[in-house]
């Protein structure tokens, strides 16, 4: 499915090889990049080293030449359109209703979906302090109080701009809520988000976030739903297992051995 010429360098922090990223959205990349065959290597980076000071951000080797390109979403792009890798949604075969539709529920995902999972994690005293340990154990303490601190205040300025970090606890339950509810009514009718024989774009992007969901402990609330979900958790067992088979925790977590 993938140019054998192609070479991506996905640029991201720091992860274990057999678990999913701390990061949403550079766990969707890879997801992409898995399913799509295309070569690929990690090089650990922070986000103050892209270009649009996040990440992830990807070097993208072809055609005899290389090129830097920021946001999941973007690089995703480059790589359909300059026919690096094959469209899921193309070898799906979606119609433009389902293309329509598949964009929206994205967009539900990566901007209320995690925008209140973040909260979780930040927000909330006690799963700040786990997911601290989660992200930055391996550091020496005063590098993790440090860094703890830096991003606890970039995470809520980022949320009182967007508007989530406004909310109270409770109200954001309600939109994790709401989300979980339409991703188990659209998956409980197929094997994926659109029927069973393959998975499209959406189906790439869930699973990415329900895989980092399920990875960090600083975000008990919506990881308990998907586990009490038998639709949502054999989605996710059934995507790992196809794609990221070294997950073996996260296998164990779904299977309810964890």
């Amino acid at each position: 499915m993938a140019n054998p010429t192609t070479h991506v360098v996905l640029c991201a922090p720091p992860k274990h090889k057999d678990a999913p990223s701390f990061s949403g959205f550079c766990e969707k990349l890879e997801v992409f990049l898995r399913y799509s065959g295309v070569s690929y290597e990690h090089r650990e980076v922070y986000p103050f080293q892209g270009p649009k000071k996040k990440v992830p951000f990807a070097e993208i080797k072809h055609d005899e030449k290389t090129v830097t390109v920021p946001d999941s979403h973007f690089i995703i792009q480059y790589l359909v359109e300059n026919e690096l890798i094959k469209d899921p949604d193309d070898l799906a075969e979606l119609t433009p209703e389902q293309r329509a539709e598949s964009r929206a529920f994205q967009a539900y995902v990566e901007e209320t979906l995690y925008s209140a999972v973040v909260y979780e994690r930040w927000l909330i005293a006690e799963n700040f302090e786990v997911g601290k340990r989660d992200t930055f154990g391996n550091l020496p303490w005063f590098l993790q109080y440090f860094l703890g601190w830096y991003f606890l205040r970039r995470v809520r300025s980022v949320l009182w701009a967007a508007g989530m970090g406004r909310h109270s606890w409770e109200e954001v339950q309600t939109l994790q809520r709401e989300v979980f509810d339409a991703l188990e009514a659209k998956f409980r009718r197929h094997k994926y988000f659109h029927g069973d024989e393959r998975p499209s774009r959406i189906d790439l992007t869930v699973y990415g976030f329900l895989a980092n969901i399920l990875t960090c402990k600083g975000n008990p609330y919506f990881t308990d739903m998907i586990l009490k979900s038998t639709v949502l958790s054999s989605f996710v067992k059934e995507m790992t297992t196809t794609l990221f088979p070294e997950y073996k925790d996260l296998l164990k977590k779904v299977d309810g051995d964890a």
